[in-house]
C-alpha cells in the first residue's frame, strides 16, 4: 500500500495546485489523467479487475474532463462535476464485479463513496507505515530525521514571533532580516495552511477508497453488497389483458399523431397547432413522450421477465410489447415535428435543443428494447447505460451555446422576405450563452441594421471583452475564452452610453 499512499499524496498536492482558489479549466483534465491512472494501476496490481470492459469508461471520463478546456457552457460545467466522479466510481465497481447489474453497481458505488470513510483509522496506519523503513538501521536513521523534523516544525511559530519582535526593536536588524521575515510570512499564511489541510483530507480519503477496493474483507468486496432479489410473478392472462388495453389506447393516440404529421407535411404546418398555443402544443408532445416512454420501458422489462416459458401466452406478450415500442417511436417522431414547428416560430434555446437530444436517445433505446423483447438474452440495463453515457458525452461536444447562437442568427439574417423577418431574442443570447457563442454574436453584430439592437450588442461584447481580457492563471486556461478574447480584441469596441430605461424593451428584461 506504500505506492497507494505516495500516489494519493501526489494527487492531493496536484489537486491543491490545480484547484485551490482557481476557476475550472485545463486543470480538470490534468487532474483526471493521473487519478484514472492511479486507480487502474491499483486495481491491476491487486488483481481486482474481473471485467476489462469497464475500463472503457475512461474514454467518456477523460472526454468530459476535456470539455473544461474546449468549451464554456455553464450547465455542463456544473453537471459534469457530478457526472465525472459518478462515472469514475462506476468504472471501479464495474471492473471489480463479474457481471453488469444495476442494483449491484448502485449499492457498491454508494459503498465506495461513503462506506470508504469507515476505513479512516486503517488509512492513517497505512500512511504512517508508508513513511517508516523496515530494517533497524534505517529505522534509527528515520527516527532521527523524524525528531529533527518535529523540532523544525516546533521552532517555526517561535521563530516568527521572535523575528517580529527583533525587527520592530532594531532598525538595522530589520533592514538585514526584514525580507526573510516577509518571505516566511508570505509562505506560511492562512492559504498555505488551508492547502495543507485540504491536501491531508484528500490523501486520507483516496487511501480509504483504495483500501476499500483492495481489502478482501471490505464491504465493497463482499458478494452480499448491493444484493437484491427480483421475484415478481403475475399470471400471464392478467399481463396480456393489461397490455392489450394499453395498446388499444396507444393505437388511438398514435393514429392521431400520424394524422398531425401528415397534415404538417402535406397541408399547412400551422394547421397542426389549431387553437393550441405553440409553446403548450410543443411541450405537450414532449412530456407525453417522456411519460409514455417511461411507462412503456418499465412495462416491457417487467412483463418480459415475468414469464420465460415458451408458450402461446408468452408469444402474445412479446407481440404486445413490440407494438408498444413501435407506438413509442410514433409518438417520438410526432413530438420531434412539433418541436421543430415551435422553434421555427420562436427560435432556439438550450431546453429546446435538449428536447431533440432526449428524443433521439429515447428512439435509439427503443431499438435494443425490441431486440430484448424478441430474444431476451442480453443485459438491457447495460445497453441503456452505454447509450445514455454515449449520448451525454456527444452532446457535450456539440458546443450547444454556439449552435443555439448560430441557428438564431441564421434565422434572423437568412430571410428572403424582408416583410416576414422575425425578431431575434438577443436578451436570451446575452443572459443564457457564454463565450462559446461570441463568434456568432459578432456575426450578428456585423449584419444587424437595427441601431438600438446594434448598440445593445456592442455594449455586451465590450463587457465580455473586459471579462475575458484579464490575465488568468494557467490552471484556468480555456480555449473558448481565449478565442473570444482574440476576436474581441481585434474589434476594439468602445462602450456606448445609453439610457435603457427609455427603451420599451427594458421592461421585458425585468
Amino acid at each position: 500500500m506504500r505506492k497507494a499512499v505516495y500516489g494519493s499524496l501526489f494527487l492531493s498536492v496536484v489537486h491543491s495546485i490545480l484547484f485551490f482558489g482557481q476557476d475550472l479549466g485545463i486543470s480538470v483534465l490534468l487532474f483526471a489523467i493521473p487519478t484514472v491512472f492511479l486507480l487502474i494501476t491499483m486495481l491491476k496490481k491487486h488483481n481486482k479487475i474481473k471485467n476489462e470492459k469497464a475500463l472503457y469508461l475512461t474514454i467518456p471520463i477523460l472526454l468530459l474532463s476535456s470539455t473544461y478546456l474546449f468549451f464554456n457552457n455553464e450547465f455542463f460545467n456544473v453537471v459534469n462535476m457530478m457526472a465525472i466522479p459518478i462515472l469514475l466510481g462506476t468504472m471501479i465497481v464495474w471492473a471489480t464485479v463479474d457481471t453488469f447489474k444495476v442494483r449491484t453497481l448502485l449499492g457498491k458505488s454508494i459503498n465506495l463513496v461513503i462506506g470508504s470513510l469507515e476505513f479512516i483509522p486503517n488509512a492513517l496506519k497505512i500512511i504512517k507505515a508508508a513513511f517508516l523503513f523496515k530494517n533497524n538501521s534505517e529505522e534509527i536513521k528515520n527516527k532521527k530525521i523524524k525528531q529533527i523534523g518535529i523540532g523544525v516544525l516546533c521552532s517555526l511559530p517561535l521563530l516568527v514571533i521572535i523575528l517580529a519582535l527583533l525587527i520592530s526593536a532594531d532598525g538595522i536588524f530589520a533592514n538585514m532580516f526584514g525580507g526573510i521575515y516577509d518571505q516566511i510570512m508570505y509562505i506560511f499564511n492562512i492559504e498555505f495552511w488551508l492547502r495543507v489541510i485540504l491536501a491531508g483530507i484528500v490523501t486520507i480519503y483516496l487511501v480509504c477508497i483504495i483500501y476499500n477496493i483492495v481489502f478482501k474483507e471490505s464491504t465493497l468486496n463482499s458478494e452480499k453488497s448491493g444484493s437484491f432479489t427480483w421475484n415478481l410473478k403475475v399470471d400471464g392472462t392478467i399481463v396480456n389483458t393489461v397490455l392489450t388495453i394499453i395498446n388499444v389506447v396507444y393505437l388511438l393516440f398514435s393514429s392521431i399523431q400520424i394524422l398531425y404529421v401528415l397534415r404538417y407535411l402535406f397541408i399547412n404546418p400551422l394547421s397542426i397547432a389549431g387553437d393550441f398555443e405553440f409553446a403548450k402544443y410543443a411541450r405537450q408532445g414532449f412530456f407525453q413522450l417522456m411519460f409514455v416512454s417511461f411507462i412503456n420501458f418499465v412495462i416491457i422489462i417487467i412483463t418480459n421477465s415475468n414469464n420465460k416459458e415458451k408458450n402461446v401466452e408468452n408469444k402474445y406478450t412479446k407481440i404486445m410489447n413490440v407494438l408498444m415500442a413501435v407506438f413509442t417511436i410514433i409518438i417520438a417522431v410526432s413530438a420531434f415535428m412539433r418541436m421543430s414547428l415551435y422553434e421555427r416560430e420562436y427560435g432556439y434555446t438550450f431546453l429546446r435543443l435538449m428536447v431533440y437530444v432526449i428524443l433521439i436517445t429515447e428512439i435509439i433505446m427503443i431499438i435494443p428494447t425490441i431486440v430484448y423483447i424478441i430474444k431476451g438474452k442480453f443485459n438491457i440495463f447495460k445497453t441503456y447505460f452505454i447509450i445514455a453515457i454515449t449520448m451525454y458525452t456527444v452532446v457535450n461536444f456539440i458546443n450547444i451555446d454556439a449552435t443555439i447562437a448560430r441557428k438564431n442568427v441564421n434565422r434572423y439574417i437568412e430571410q428572403n422576405d424582408i416583410s416576414a423577418k422575425r425578431e431575434i431574442d438577443f436578451s436570451y443570447l446575452r443572459y443564457n450563452t457564454g463565450t462559446d457563442a461570441i463568434p456568432e454574436i459578432v456575426r450578428l453584430y456585423n449584419n444587424v441594421s437595427d441601431e438600438k439592437l446594434k448598440r445593445e450588442i456592442n455594449n455586451y461584447l465590450y463587457n465580455q471583452y473586459n471579462a475575458v481580457k484579464e490575465e488568468s492563471n494557467w490552471q484556468q486556461f480555456n480555449i473558448s475564452k481565449q478565442r473570444a478574447k482574440d476576436i474581441l480584441k481585434e474589434m476594439n469596441l468602445s462602450y456606448i452610453q445609453y439610457n435603457y430605461k427609455n427603451d420599451s424593451r427594458y421592461y421585458e428584461y425585468l
